[in-house]
């Protein structure tokens, strides 16, 4: 037999579920996503000479979440001493004379903001290389279990004239980030 205090339990039980699963459900919708450092690639293309090649040691800082990119951020950095164009004399010269890896061991990047659809999305923020600070924005687009992000900077702004003419001196990075 139901009572009125049994039944008044049964409904108080019940709104404190709901109230509980209400404030749950932004966590429980969240797509927040933990990047693959290890499967993390960085490649680059100095346009004017076509010379490829990548990056390793990638870290990344950040926390991504697809369902609220605005609340997302990307930081990472790069080892400079990595930098590899499949060629050992140019990459000796490229890490001493022009990123200057002893004294800058690191490229950095750390977002300052980010917008757009879980599909493709824009990262704008900060990149250092040889202390030099530049505000870079990246294109994002997901591809699979991946985000692979492009962007194009001149080497001159950050003190690395590898030509005269400042236009000479374009080149473009992708990053691509496993993620699960």
């Amino acid at each position: 037999m139901l009572t009125l205090s049994s039944t008044y339990d049964f409904f108080t039980m019940k709104n404190i579920l709901l109230v509980v699963l209400f404030l749950c459900s932004p966590i429980l919708l969240a797509q927040s996503i933990t990047i693959d450092e290890a499967k993390a690639s960085i490649t680059f293309n100095f346009e004017d000479d076509d010379v490829e090649g990548t990056l390793s040691g990638f870290e990344f800082f950040g926390s991504v979440d697809l369902n609220n990119l605005e609340g997302s951020s990307f930081s990472g950095s790069v080892a400079t001493e990595t930098i590899d164009t499949h060629n050992w004399l140019r990459n000796r010269h490229l890490r001493r004379k022009y990123f200057n890896a002893k004294d800058f061991p690191k490229l950095t990047f750390n977002s300052t903001r980010v917008s757009g659809t879980a599909n493709n999305f824009t990262v704008i923020g900060a990149l250092s290389i040889k202390g030099t600070k530049k505000e870079v924005s990246w294109n994002f687009r997901q591809k699979e279990n991946m985000l692979v992000g492009t962007t194009t900077i001149n080497t001159q702004d950050f003190d690395i004239a590898i030509h005269k003419k400042y236009e000479e001196n374009n080149a473009t990075i992708q990053i691509t980030l496993p993620f699960q």
